[in-house]
């Protein structure tokens, strides 16, 4: 788990229970697409737009994350999460690594 300038990623290991393997495939399809955390803050920015009476909480820096969960309904708006596989990590990898190797071989063509 990281935090990034989009916000937080996760990964799981998805056991092989059938609890596990039905939110996998509720997930993948599209059920269920939303995520809950608890966290404390470290450094946050808030406005008040009194006029519309709308609060904004922008956090710059987390603290501390916890308990990170499937949710049907988000606390937050614009929270949303899919499933993907650990091949397809594995092939966006040796991807990025043939992609790189080619690279490496045209400059070598041309100096």
């Amino acid at each position: 788990m990281n935090t990034n300038d989009k916000g937080l990623r996760i990964s799981a290991d998805i056991i092989g229970t059938n609890n596990g393997t039905d939110v996998y495939k509720l997930i993948k399809r599209g059920d269920v697409n939303k995520m809950s955390f608890a966290f404390t803050v470290k450094s946050e920015r808030t406005e008040v737009d009194k006029e519309n009476r709308i609060y904004t909480r922008t956090i710059i820096v987390f603290d501390k994350i916890y308990d990170v969960a499937v949710v049907d309904f988000s606390a937050y708006d614009g929270i949303s999460m899919q499933a993907r596989s650990k091949e397809y990590f594995i092939d966006l990898e040796k991807d990025l690594q043939e992609k790189q190797r080619r690279k490496r071989l045209l400059l070598m063509t041309y100096l």
